[in-house]
């Protein structure tokens, strides 16, 4: 039977030292004299081994449950947690005492796409990194991260805000395993941040109605002078192939292929872990083929050029083309549109709400949307028959996209169920 608070609290030494067990190797070890200390037994390799923890009440029967559950998945990984402390008290005490250190450790350990590793770190040295490596770990309260992740909050990024807290917690986790802080300052921060507001769009801002499409389509094509042509031209190839922000930021040209008219992303680079090849409708080429002139000599399709006499060439960073989409003006008030409209995901919902209504097949709307696998289709279709229905499917979104451009038309052009 699993401890309680009361029953921790409550405990008195006797003759003997004693454990009193919560399960799965944890148990609070009690002295005669009255010390009290959590250890968790493991087996390592056909051997035994004991892990201390730390003393009660210093650690709390949560705190220890959270740092025994960290040390089982070490155990699991093959690595002794007894391991862990020793080579953490050899290692730089400057670095060691930086959150990134710690950071960049947990992250190594993450069996993630690699994309989404790579994202989760730029969002890390983005909204952590700054406040976090200005102090050392053990002297940060609750109070004080949450004032971190509300600043996150405040810009309007709340779910990379809960995304950064939970990132915090387990982070934190691994860090107590070591001995480094007592308690878990993040436990529970999460739940300290504003909910959504319920009356307000779900999921990412989007447009649902034609009529509000046109108007976002046509500005796009019309930018200020001072954007960078990168992003506008990443602006005009999202709502074409449905792709995540990220993989259109990371769009290398080593998975363009011009000549059958897919972009072929690696598995590496999605949430699903398996490739998704990506048909390209004639206007989709013309942008690809257009920024071919200016960057397909480098690595990536869509870069910003950075620092003095521009030297340093990087993809997008994650806010850039959702601060241009806030930037664009609201013809009803003619001022920016802001926070909530639009966002650079908010196009995948858009595309799959108005395919929908349009007519076509709903299966291959989420085959293209990659929330699907082809395996999972209908019996009716074969290999050729979904690729040909999504190629055909492309092209006829890309041609009523400019329909609603050039003509503000919001009657579906071509409409056809596919």
């Amino acid at each position: 039977m699993a401890l309680t608070h009361t029953a921790v609290s409550k405990v008195k030494p006797e003759v003997k030292a004693k454990k009193l067990a919560d399960g799965g190797g944890l148990y609070l070890f009690v002295k005669p004299s009255g010390y009290k200390v959590w250890k968790y037994d493991f087996r390592l390799s056909s051997k035994r081994g004991t892990f201390t923890i730390g003393n009660y009440p210093d650690i709390s029967l949560k705190d220890a449950r959270i740092a025994h559950q960290a040390a089982r998945e070490y155990v699991a990984k093959g690595i002794n947690p007894k391991q862990i402390k020793v080579q953490q008290s050899i290692t730089n005490e400057l670095d060691t005492h930086r959150f990134s250190f710690y950071a960049k450790q947990w992250i190594a350990k993450q069996h993630m796409a690699e994309s989404t590793l790579s994202d989760l770190q730029q969002r890390i040295d983005k909204n952590l990194t700054p406040y976090l490596d200005k102090k050392r770990v053990n002297e940060f309260s609750t109070a004080d991260l949450f004032k971190i992740v509300s600043i996150v909050s405040k810009r309007g990024a709340n779910e990379t805000a809960k995304i950064m807290a939970r990132v915090l917690r387990k982070v934190f986790n691994e860090i107590l395993i070591l001995d480094v802080v007592e308690n878990n300052p993040a436990q529970g921060l999460s739940e300290l941040l504003p909910k959504p507001d319920k009356r307000l769009k779900t999921n990412f801002g989007h447009v649902t109605t034609p009529e509000e499409l046109s108007a976002l389509l046509q500005q796009i094509d019309e930018p200020s002078k001072r954007q960078d042509y990168a992003v506008t031209q990443a602006l005009k190839l999202m709502p074409l192939v449905f792709l995540r922000p990220h993989n259109i930021r990371f769009l290398k040209w080593e998975y363009i292929n011009f000549e059958d008219k897919l972009i072929n992303l690696p598995a590496s680079q999605l949430k699903t872990r398996k490739p998704l090849s990506v048909p390209l409708s004639q206007q989709a080429i013309t942008i690809l083929k257009d920024m071919q002139r200016l960057t397909g000599e480098l690595e990536y399709v869509f870069v910003s050029v950075r620092g003095q006499n521009a030297r340093i060439v990087k993809p997008l960073s994650e806010n850039t083309t959702t601060k241009a989409l806030q930037r664009l003006i609201n013809p009803e008030t003619s001022e920016p549109f802001g926070v909530g409209y639009m966002t650079s995901h908010g196009f995948r919902h858009t595309a799959s709400t108005l395919l929908n209504e349009l007519g076509f097949d709903g299966d291959i709307i989420e085959l293209q949307l990659a929330h699907i696998d082809k395996n999972q289709m209908r019996a009716t279709y074969n290999k050729a028959q979904w690729m040909e229905k999504r190629i055909a499917m492309m092209q006829a979104w890309s041609d009523y996209l400019d329909g609603l451009k050039s003509q503000g038309n919001v009657t579906p052009i071509n409409k056809k169920v596919i």
